[in-house]
């Protein structure tokens, strides 16, 4: 790779500014910003001068008792993304509010501005945790390789007499190797779906992996006081093109929704589409896709909560396409939302979607390919989704609104049951060996 001398240099100032202080990482070097300087670098490249950085600030966990975590008497402090609009961010908001429901007492600590999450997009109302000092459970909601870096930022008297639980998602069936990185930071570990933690079971070895669901009963599209719609029948999808545009796979359902509508003016297909600047070329390649097609529409910008819940109120049913999930949030919101759900019938959305309610795309496997380069393509296979399979469904859905509509709101039911914010502080504290906290540590 060819880069200009302005550019190590500025590259050289930005890592030597991590390693001595990580809230120096969002300053700006000359006309650069950190954050313009990093996205400009290959991913491999980031990857591995990240690890080389948080190789030289691994903090040492504590020696604390196995039990710990199962005092309902000590404070849960959920550290990850917590004002960012992200997939990571809405994880850790979720793990808060199941905790606070359950009544135990809860802090938070928001990483977003130290990894360009969209810092400040949405508020938390969490106390904030980093003062917390003494025993105390960190459910650690920052993937495995920047475990290490997230704790240290917290430094060494926040980690210390703490037990700390790793809750991490993962898309693809094997874990790359920098995520070896993290396993020394964690006493035990959670993951969204059993495709998740069966990814990390085969790369930890012993590490306890506990499966819990993501509580999204406590945040998700109310559609009962939604406006009467009249107007066409209206197909939604949302997704992060930060998060992987091949993983995504916006451009599988254009294809199928040409396919089985052609340019009819009865039905439109909304895209929402967030940061583009993360992957510049996939607005070139939805709108080829998209091609004279004035059926459908993208919205490029991001949104906060509220724009996104408000953008599910006149929709007849929701769509995924995706090669492969970690959990699949959208897929679980409109499904608790009692709303008709497509969506690749392959990794961890199928822990919450079955054919009785909801309609999963059947698929082929094929070897990994991004080249975005957010996945390695030495880390197996992902779904390929049968396009005419998915334009049947959508062509049956457009003619049998009714039914379709009933099947959700029966489905929906289940689907609640099973992301219930209780069952998610079950599975995350080991549901036979945990009790409900004493009255004076119940939290505001």
């Amino acid at each position: 790779m060819r880069t200009s001398g302005k550019l190590f240099r500025a590259l050289r100032a930005v890592i030597s500014a991590s390693l001595v202080s990580a809230r120096q990482l969002a300053f700006r070097v000359g006309r650069w910003s950190a954050q313009a300087l990093w996205r400009q670098l290959p991913p491999p490249f980031r990857q591995k001068t990240f690890q080389i950085a948080v190789a030289r600030l691994r903090p040492t966990l504590s020696e604390v008792p196995a039990d710990l975590a199962l005092d309902p008497n000590i404070p849960r402090i959920v550290v990850g993304f917590l004002s960012s609009q992200s997939g990571l961010g809405q994880s850790a908001r979720l793990a808060a509010a199941a905790l606070q429901r359950a009544g135990l007492l809860v802090y938070g600590v928001d990483l977003s501005a130290f990894f360009y999450e969209g810092a400040g997009k949405i508020a938390h109302n969490l106390p904030d945790g980093r003062a917390e000092r003494g025993p105390g459970h960190v459910i650690l909601v920052v993937n495995a390789p920047y475990a290490p870096y997230a704790l240290q930022i917290l430094g060494r008297r926040f980690v210390e007499a703490k037990y700390v639980t790793g809750y991490w998602a993962w898309e693809l069936p094997r874990l790359p190797q920098n995520w070896g990185d993290g396993f020394s930071v964690v006493h035990d570990l959670a993951a969204p779906s059993s495709f998740t933690a069966s990814a990390i079971k085969r790369f930890g070895g012993d590490i306890p992996v506990r499966v819990a669901l993501h509580p999204v009963t406590l945040d998700y599209p109310s559609l009962e006081n939604a406006r009467p719609h009249s107007g066409p029948f209206s197909i939604l999808t949302a997704f992060n093109i930060g998060s992987g545009f091949a993983r995504k796979n916006p451009c599988a359902l254009i294809r199928a929704f040409k396919r089985a509508f052609g340019n009819s003016s009865s039905v439109q297909l909304k895209l929402l589409a967030t940061n583009a600047a993360h992957y510049p070329p996939a607005k070139s390649e939805i709108r080829a896709a998209i091609g004279t097609a004035n059926n459908i529409s993208v919205e490029w910008k991001a949104v906060n909560r509220g724009e996104y819940l408000e953008w599910w109120r006149a929709v007849n049913v929701y769509v995924s396409l995706h090669r492969s999930e970690g959990f699949g949030l959208p897929l679980a919101e409109a499904l608790c939302a009692g709303l008709p759900t497509v969506g690749t019938g392959w990794s961890g959305n199928m822990d919450f979607m079955t054919e009785s309610n909801s309609y999963p795309v059947k698929f082929s496997l094929v070897d990994v390919c991004d080249e975005q380069q957010k996945y390695p393509n030495n880390l197996g296979q992902w779904a390929d989704p049968n396009v005419d399979h998915a334009a049947a469904i959508l062509d049956y859905l457009a003619t049998h609104r009714t039914e379709a509509a009933q099947k959700a709101l029966a489905g929906a039911t289940g689907v609640r049951a099973k992301l219930a914010g209780s069952a998610f502080v079950d599975a995350l504290m080991g549901r036979s060996r945990w009790s409900l906290p004493t009255a004076r540590r119940l939290s505001a």
